[in-house]
């Protein structure tokens, strides 16, 4: 290989791993949002950290690392104080469902990719709950977290925008 070819090897790794870094940094940003004290105020807690999961993994694959996924659960169990792990556990679950559903659901138009959302919150709420339950050795209120799920699974299109706007910044 010449020395131009390995020049510009050496750059499109740097440009690759830029952008993972970019997306990382987004991925903490948002979970820094979702950690705002205004969401306790208003009783509700959206997970908007899903929303990076669902359109990194199925409309950008650029947009998430493994890596990254595993950054932004242990940042997420420090936030809220879950044991180490407990997070990138359930960050790195749902990774794989969607990895391994991703034909069926990035398929059609926009309702089908918001119901294929709609279920990928609820299996969310159902896997975080079952793990706290697990943890806590005790039964889990569905109710305290289904309102937080609702609104975040009518936000969707706005999110899903928001989202594509920035990755076509970023690159």
């Amino acid at each position: 290989m010449s020395s131009k070819g390995i020049r510009a090897s050496f750059w499109q790794a740097i440009l690759r791993d830029w952008h993972y870094f970019m997306y990382t940094i987004l991925s903490i940003l948002v979970l820094m949002i979702n950690a705002f004290p205004i969401w306790s105020f208003l009783g509700v807690y959206p997970q908007l950290y899903l929303y990076i999961l669902y359109f990194g993994t199925l409309y950008y694959p650029p947009m998430i690392s493994l890596g990254g996924i595993f950054l932004a659960g242990l940042l997420q169990d420090g936030i809220y104080g879950y044991p180490l792990g407990f997070s990138s556990l359930e960050f790195l679950c749902l990774h794989s469902f969607l990895i391994s559903q991703g034909r069926y659901l990035i398929r059609g138009d926009i309702a089908l990719s918001w119901i294929g959302f709609g279920v990928f919150c609820i299996l969310d709420l159902l896997l975080h709950n079952l793990l706290l339950s697990y943890i806590f050795e005790q039964s889990l209120s569905f109710s305290l977290c289904s309102f937080g799920t609702i609104l975040t699974i009518c936000t969707y299109p706005l999110g899903l925008k928001l989202l594509y706007a920035i990755s076509k910044k970023i690159g």
